[in-house]
């Protein structure tokens, strides 16, 4: 059993020929892209959205949803309440996201709301942070610029001070789900991809969408426990992706999540620019992370639960986020 918990390092490339070197795009991570300016484009400092950003939050050829779609989904917010990734309430006191959106900026989760911005649904502060001990993430410039060329253990978890009850209950118990289905086995399978995330039309900022996407072969081997997904340009222009505020949203197959969602094209920080037809979308599976993120949820062994990172909420009239001290010793993230 200790054997299963201790995570070995599985490439999960299934091979090489549709992702990004057949429609000649790079990644990056949702949250830190930049909107496209003097006629350039990257990626802003990790966990800081640059100046502009408001054009390239887009979900493209996704349509909104409501939680019905899975009642888990909810949002991560910062102390100034501005939405910075997605996620999922997996347990009462704890939500699901991607590592690379875990962050001390991250003050608050908000549930049983399909729009961050609105006054309905329910809203606990963060108490701790954590993250796979093993992520890392590699970005340099193989000669077309910045491009993220090694992803490993893009997995994270949020755990908050107040209990989150659902208004409505998941059809599968989101622990359970997770050892349902490995992603890996399911090429050509399609997903249902949640993000609160916005349009060019979206008139009341983020909010719930969904776009469904067809699983293939990631480019890169170093993009461990990764699974892709594309869909074929729609009728009269464009393809179906995720971007920008759909970090850490759940990947959905049959109900169970399977996945989180890491990155996407760098199309994404193009103000008008929709990824090329077959840009893939980056989702770190699931299936192999099941045991170390029920070890840390339910405070099995220390060696073997993620890696607290540090508090993440500020308490009632607090102002700002207060590091716990235990994370000192540990690895840190420096807010701001």
């Amino acid at each position: 059993m200790r054997a299963q918990l201790v995570l070995a390092a599985l490439v999960c490339a299934w091979g090489a020929g549709e992702g990004a070197a057949r429609n000649g795009s790079r990644y990056g991570f949702y949250r830190s892209m930049v909107a496209e300016r003097n006629g350039t484009r990257g990626l802003g400092a990790a966990g800081k959205p640059g100046a502009g950003l408001g054009s390239s939050r887009r979900v493209f050829g996704g349509e909104a949803t409501t939680l019905s779609s899975y009642p888990s989904a909810c949002v991560l917010l910062d102390r100034y309440w501005s939405a910075r990734c997605s996620a999922a309430v997996v347990a009462l006191r704890w939500a699901l996201t991607a590592a690379h959106c875990v962050s001390p900026q991250i003050a608050y989760v908000k549930y049983n709301s399909r729009r961050p911005a609105s006054p309905e649904g329910d809203l606990a502060s963060v108490h701790y942070l954590y993250r796979h001990p093993g992520y890392k993430v590699v970005q340099e410039d193989e000669g077309r610029g910045i491009d993220v060329t090694l992803l490993h253990h893009d997995v994270g978890l949020v755990r908050t001070r107040q209990d989150m009850f659902l208004t409505n209950t998941p059809q599968l118990d989101p622990m359970q789900a997770m050892r349902l289905y490995n992603p890996i086995d399911l090429k050509n399978e399609e997903v249902q991809v949640l993000g609160y995330g916005r349009t060019e039309k979206s008139m009341l900022g983020e909010e719930l969408f969904e776009v469904r996407l067809r699983l293939v072969f990631c480019e890169r081997g170093a993009w461990f426990h990764c699974v892709c997904g594309v869909a074929a340009a729609r009728t009269g222009g464009g393809a179906r992706g995720v971007c920008s505020g759909d970090s850490g949203g759940p990947v959905l197959y049959r109900g169970a999540q399977v996945g989180v969602t890491s990155m996407g094209p760098l199309e994404c920080a193009a103000g008008k620019v929709d990824p090329a037809e077959g840009a893939t979308s980056v989702f770190t599976a699931l299936y192999n992370y099941a045991d170390l993120i029920n070890a840390t949820i339910y405070d099995t062994e220390a060696a073997l639960r993620m890696r607290i990172i540090g508090s993440g909420a500020p308490r009632a009239g607090a102002a700002c986020p207060l590091l716990a001290a235990a994370a000192l010793a540990l690895l840190l993230v420096p807010a701001g």
